[in-house]
């Protein structure tokens, strides 16, 4: 068992269906982390009656206050999320330093539409995901889009920072890649 006492705050990254999900599970097991889901936020929020824009400033705002609620009660945060712009990389460096955690930071890749395709598919959805790489969430409409290009200027805009972070090829099996997320986060 790994030192649950550790407190750091890892912000995952990565397209919909790349494992963020699957790995932050494993950190929570692993490590004692509070997985704290930008997904089940919005989706509350949008079941609360918000319009989709509203809904993405709210959800990300309770994000950021639960990760910083959670590391004040003692435990290390998992904020599951995409983190395509650079307020959410900012705020987790920030929220880390606040609560003096180390901030890491671990990106799922899968660069394979089809296999992302088949994970969107496959995986029990929540109102905010996609149902496909060519069909949007439920909100958006039954509308097909080029889930092509979404999806790479997508992987282009993910955000990391400089130096300190772990790029996971999820392509490979969990059996591999999970043994790396742990001697990432050992302390």
């Amino acid at each position: 068992m790994e030192d649950r006492h550790a407190m750091f705050l890892l912000q995952m990254s990565g397209v919909p269906g790349s494992g963020k999900s699957t790995v932050a599970a494993h950190v929570v097991d692993a490590f004692g982390a509070v997985a704290v889901d930008y997904d089940i936020i919005k989706s509350a929020v949008l079941d609360a009656g918000f319009d989709l824009t509203s809904s993405t400033k709210a959800a990300y705002e309770v994000m950021y206050a639960q990760a910083r609620h959670v590391l004040t009660q003692g435990h290390p945060v998992v904020m599951d999320s995409p983190c395509f712009w650079p307020r959410i990389l900012t705020e987790g460096m920030e929220i880390a330093r606040q609560h003096d955690a180390s901030y890491r930071y671990i990106e799922c890749q899968v660069r394979d539409l089809k296999v992302l395709d088949e994970r969107l598919r496959r995986r029990p959805r929540l109102r905010t995901h996609r149902r496909g790489v060519d069909h949007p969430p439920v909100d958006l409409g039954d509308e097909l889009v080029d889930g092509e290009a979404l999806f790479r200027d997508s992987m282009d805009r993910v955000q990391r920072p400089s130096d300190n972070y772990l790029q996971l090829d999820m392509h490979r099996p969990l059996s591999e890649v999970l043994p790396e997320v742990d001697v990432y986060l050992k302390p």
